[in-house]
Formats: structure tokens, sequence, C-alpha cells
């Protein structure tokens, strides 16, 4: 019997060859089709969830706010960098403190219901806009701002510019303008791409038909916070805003951002308090450094905490609220 010619069981470069183009094509033909679904599926979703609120014209686009409660006093909701609908991200702080205050969440530019704008993201424009957005639906002054992650920044800089009309700001797991002025705006554009890549190829949405929903912007604890009759909502504008192009502009621009915030110099009687997560290390550092931004701060660290902690303890973060409300 002739010994076996192991030689002829090896794969030649040209089967490689051939096996890795197969592998391309495949994947590109699953890209493909979840391209096209996942288009499909937007145009059906924004037929299906119409606005909750009203949008009005603000520096050249339609801006969308959802204000609800009849309290004293405003309380205007920011979202982070990315968060793809405010009304979602913030539905259970509103119906919350309805009792107790005027609620408002608004969409930032290329968010939620708003329109896309080509118009630069600074947040001395971003600021301006909102105050116009505010002024034009009638809500009243004094607000009371509730600022998550990066939105710290948009918060200090309106009150910069609106001191009179601030009566307190709540910072939920804010970053410092120090820490943002330093902070890689490379890493948060690589990753803003990366979820980029994963809305338009529907693979993001394959997952969550799988039941699998990514901790992006908070979605994983989101969804499950919120009642049957909001989830479509969210997971539609989770879907549609994942990776916005919207973002990058803010992103490619975190350090200019910051350092236009410390030019404009810490607050001065306007109540600062700043909820953090009990995230340690240098994040500890930075949650200090915050005191610094009024001469009427405080600084608080939820124990068992996310960085979305407005989900993560939201009692605790209504309470903190509430207490603001009536300082």
């Amino acid at each position: 019997m002739e010994p076996l010619n192991r030689g002829s069981f090896a794969m030649t470069p040209k089967r490689k060859r051939s096996r890795w183009l197969k592998l391309l094509a495949i994947v590109s033909l699953l890209c493909v089709a979840g391209g096209i679904w996942q288009a499909v599926m937007i145009k059906m979703e924004l037929r299906t969830y119409l606005p909750e609120g009203q949008t009005y014209l603000v520096n050249g686009h339609n801006m969308h706010l959802y204000g609800a409660g009849e309290g004293e006093g405003t309380v205007v909701f920011i979202t982070g960098s990315g968060t793809p609908n405010a009304y979602t991200d913030f539905y259970a702080l509103m119906n919350e403190l309805q009792p107790y205050a005027r609620t408002v969440t608004f969409d930032h530019a290329g968010f939620g219901w708003s329109e896309t704008t080509s118009i630069p993201r600074d947040f001395h424009t971003v600021s301006n806009e909102l105050h116009e957005l505010l002024q034009t639906a009638g809500e009243q002054a004094p607000y009371l701002l509730v600022a998550h992650s990066l939105a710290s920044l948009e918060a200090l800089s309106f009150a910069q510019q609106y001191p009179d009309e601030v009566k307190g700001i709540v910072l939920l797991d804010g970053g410092s303008p120090e820490f943002y002025a330093k902070e890689s705006e490379w890493k948060a554009y690589a990753l803003n791409r990366f979820f980029a890549g994963m809305r338009v190829t529907g693979f993001a949405r394959a997952l969550g038909a799988a039941g699998i929903l990514l901790p992006f912007y908070g979605e994983n604890i989101r969804y499950k916070g919120l009642p049957e009759e909001v989830k479509g909502v969210d997971v539609a504008m989770y879907y549609s805003h994942i990776g916005s192009s919207s973002n990058i502009s803010v992103l490619k621009h975190i350090n200019e951002n910051a350092q236009a915030v410390m030019e404009g110099g810490y607050l001065k009687g306007i109540p600062l308090l700043i909820l953090s997560s009990d995230s340690g290390g240098s994040w500890e550092g930075v949650q200090k450094q915050l005191l610094n931004w009024s001469d009427e701060s405080r600084q608080e660290t939820l124990p068992r905490s996310s960085h979305y902690i407005h989900w993560s303890n939201q009692k605790t973060v209504i309470s903190k609220i509430v207490e603001m409300l009536s300082h």
C-alpha cells in the first residue's frame, strides 16, 4: 500500500484565495441585504412614529420640543452626545417630575425628530439655538438645566450666556471642561464611525431582532425601563440615529468646545449639583474638578450606578432634582 501524500491535502494558494473571495462575497451580500432592510424599515418607522410635541423653526432648521407638567419652574433636559432621542431618554424623569415643575425635552439637530443642519455645532451656537427654541415655544425661565454626559459643556455654556435665566444645573455623570479639553477626539470619532457601520448595514437592527440590544447610548438599560407603548419609538430612534453623522461635528470639536467654556469662566450664584457614577479611578478626579465651576456647587457619587445614571439610579436622581427645584 502506497503511503499517503499529505501534501495533496494541503490548500493551495489558489484554493485559499477562492475561499476568501467566497467569504467576502457572502459578507458583501449580507451587508447589501441588511442595508436595504434598514432603509425600508426607517421609512416605515418615520410614518409610524410621529413626533410627540411640536417642532419649531430655529436658526433655519426645525427643532423638536416636548413639554409637559404645570408645576412651578421649568426643567430642561439635555441629552449627551449621540443619544438618539430625548423624549425616550428622559421619559421616566419627565413623568415623575410633572407634579413639581414644567418639564421639557428637545432633540439636537439631526437627532430624534429634529432636522439636520450644516451649521457648525460649536456649543455657543447650540446654546443660542436652545435659548431661541425655549423662547419660541413659550417655555418660561428660570430654567433648571439637567444635563447628561458631554451635555455638561452645553449646560455650562448656556449658563454663561444667560445667567439670569438659569435657576440651577444638575449634571448627570458629566465631564469637566478640563477633561474634555484633553479628551481624544479621534477615539470618539472612530467609535461613531463603527456605530454608523452597524446602523447602515442593518447589523444593529438584526441583533435587536434577536433580542440583543448592545450598550450603545444606554439602549440596553433604557429599553427595559420604558413602558410598552414607548419602546417602539425608542428602538426606532436607536436604529435610525446610532453613529449619526450629525454627531461628528460635535465630536470633532470636543476640545475646542471645552476650551471655549473654560474661557467663559466659572459660574457665580448658580447652584450646581454634580451626580456621579461610581466609576472610580480618574473619573472621580474629573467629578471633583466640576466643583470649581460654581461657587454654589456640591457633588454626590451614587452607588451601583452606570453612566446612564438617570436610568440606573432613577429614584435618587428624581429626588435630587426635586430638592433643586425647592432650593
